[in-house]
């Protein structure tokens, strides 16, 4: 999270991390280990509420995800995480990403297809490669609760 306390900050502030994209957060270069990626959203009573998409990448065609609302929100207990995580591969032949999934809070478990999710092999190393696989994935599971 960045110096500036989200929570005392206008709606319309071009500085609000909700206003930015999440690739602003991400180093310039991806590498192997852990990409932590934050995405804003807008809770039940209007509030601004930031989520957590974490991949473990070992490199290559295959990463580990998690994807849970993110513990600095302000008034979040452990009670508030309800964590989806899986594994997420592709291939350079195929567009499609084939993922498992897991959300025990909410009955959920499986394997899905994400049609043309697949990341380009050649920009494995840039920030937006990443937040996009995680928004398709991310969007999977959300739309299996809501």
């Amino acid at each position: 999270m960045t110096d500036i306390d989200p929570w005392v900050m206008e709606d319309d502030d071009p500085d609000a991390p909700w206003n930015r994209s999440p690739v602003e957060r991400l180093p310039e270069t991806i590498t192997p280990g852990q990409i932590a990626i934050e995405f804003w959203k807008v809770g039940f009573q209007d509030e601004h509420v930031v989520y957590d998409f974490v991949f473990t990448w070992h490199g290559g065609q295959e990463a580990e995800w998690s994807w849970d609302i993110s513990t600095s929100n302000p008034g979040m207990s452990v009670m508030s995480s309800a964590p989806f995580y899986g594994t997420a591969k592709w291939s350079e032949d195929s567009e499609d990403v084939e993922i498992t999934y897991s959300a025990p809070d909410f009955g959920e478990e499986g394997e899905e297809t994400l049609g043309n999710a697949a990341p380009d092999t050649a920009a494995l190393s840039k920030p937006q490669t990443w937040v996009d696989l995680a928004e398709q994935i991310a969007g999977y599971c959300d739309g299996l609760i809501y």
